[in-house]
Formats: C-alpha cells, sequence, structure tokens
C-alpha cells in the first residue's frame, strides 16, 4: 500500500512525462512541473532534490519495467526461442502501436544529457545500465546451462551482440520523426531476430519459432504494461 509521499511521487513523475513527451527533456522544466502537478517548489524538491535526480528516477522505472516484461515472458509457455525474440522486439512493438504510452526514452539524446548531468548522476545511470545488461548476458548463459542450447562462449555472446544492435535499431527507427510509422513492421524485426538466433545449436523444441505465438504474447505484455504505466 502506497504511503502518500510515494503517492505524491508517482504523481509528480507521472506529470514529468507528460510535459517530457511534449517539449522534450531538455526543454522541460523543474518551474512548469510545479504548475502542472500544482504543488509548491519546496515540496517538488523534497521529492526529487534536483531534475538530474528525478531523470534518473524515471529511467530506473522505464528499466524496471521492462525487466518484469522479461520475467513475464519468462514465465510464459514459448519456447527459449520464442522468449529471447519477445525480450528484444517488446520495446520496438510498444512503440509502434502505443507512441503516446511509452515511458522515457533516451535514444538519440542520451549523449546530450549525460553531458549535463553531474558525475554522480552519470555513474546512477551506468549502474542502472548494467544491471539491465547483466540481465541479457544471464538469459543467454542460463540457455547453454539449462541443456536447451549447445554453443560455444564466443559464439553466444555474438548472438547477444547481434540482437542487441536488431533491438536498438528497431528502436532508433520506430521513433525516427522521418521514417513513417508503417514502413517497418514488427514481423520484420521479429524475423531478423529469428534469423540471427538460428546461428545457435537449439535441443528439442525450444528451437521453435511460431510468430503468431510471438505476436500474441507481446500484445498480452505491451496492453497489461499500458494499463499500469504511471
Amino acid at each position: 500500500m502506497f504511503n502518500k509521499a510515494q503517492i505524491r511521487k508517482v504523481k509528480i513523475a507521472k506529470a514529468a512525462m507528460k510535459l517530457i513527451r511534449e517539449q522534450g527533456y531538455l526543454q522541460f522544466s523543474m518551474n512548469e512541473l510545479t504548475k502542472e502537478v500544482g504543488v509548491t517548489a519546496g515540496t517538488l524538491y523534497r521529492t526529487f532534490a534536483s531534475k538530474d535526480d528525478l531523470l534518473v528516477y524515471l529511467f530506473s522505472s522505464t528499466i524496471e519495467t521492462l525487466a518484469d516484461s522479461m520475467y513475464k515472458f519468462s514465465r510464459m509457455d514459448l519456447s527459449a526461442k520464442e522468449k529471447i525474440v519477445c525480450c528484444h522486439c517488446y520495446q520496438f512493438y510498444f512503440r509502434q502501436f502505443y507512441p503516446d504510452s511509452t515511458s522515457l526514452d533516451l535514444i538519440g539524446t542520451n549523449k546530450v544529457i549525460f553531458n549535463q548531468a553531474r558525475p554522480e548522476t552519470r555513474e546512477k545511470f551506468k549502474r542502472i545500465f548494467d544491471l539491465s545488461a547483466m540481465k541479457f548476458k544471464s538469459q543467454f548463459s542460463e540457455l547453454v546451462d539449462s541443456g536447451k542450447v549447445k554453443a560455444d562462449e564466443e559464439l553466444l555472446y555474438q548472438v547477444m551482440r547481434q540482437l542487441t544492435i536488431i533491438g536498438r535499431g528497431g528502436m532508433v527507427i520506430s521513433n525516427h520523426v522521418f521514417i513513417p510509422r508503417d514502413a517497418f513492421k514488427i514481423e520484420d524485426l521479429i524475423s531478423l531476430c529469428c534469423h540471427t538466433l538460428d546461428q545457435l545449436d537449439w535441443q528439442g523444441d525450444e528451437g521453435k519459432a511460431d510468430i503468431r505465438l510471438i505476436l500474441l504474447a507481446l500484445r498480452s505484455e505491451v496492453e497489461q504494461s499500458v494499463s499500469e504505466l504511471w
């Protein structure tokens, strides 16, 4: 059960997300946020000591949402390959079908933001990012440990790197102002992820990839995330 301070924190974060979507992070101001939420500057700065602290909170929430979705995919009745594809296609699907509901997005602006952030803020971001990267690495290591895949470490991490590039590239495309939303489809990204994963020696049915099941899993999780987001 949330207490009043936690409820206020979520309310402020939700208002900040609205302003950032409308104006961009660099243009958004804490003064404007006080007006949007209807709180005093003192209350705002007791909740978030600075704009940097607010950004770290928003970014942490984004990573936690992604980690939660990864866990939910891991619990679904899917093959190991299908679960991995879902994890790497999730954010593209989210942005393609629910562009107004996506959370804080640092694609294409993170260098600008980080160059203006305090050193301690940069370090916090790095820890959050490293934690996210470790989750993806452990996902691949578990494939070998569980016997679902036979592959040497070099090939395993080569495939992981390729999927990371594919996933990040899909996010850039989905956010690009000059690329029509329907120019690239989620089916394209799913197919590319599957072809990349085909480099591994999958055991039994763990290498199956049914695009209908993948799309169903993505839609189910994204719709749930939208209903819970902020």
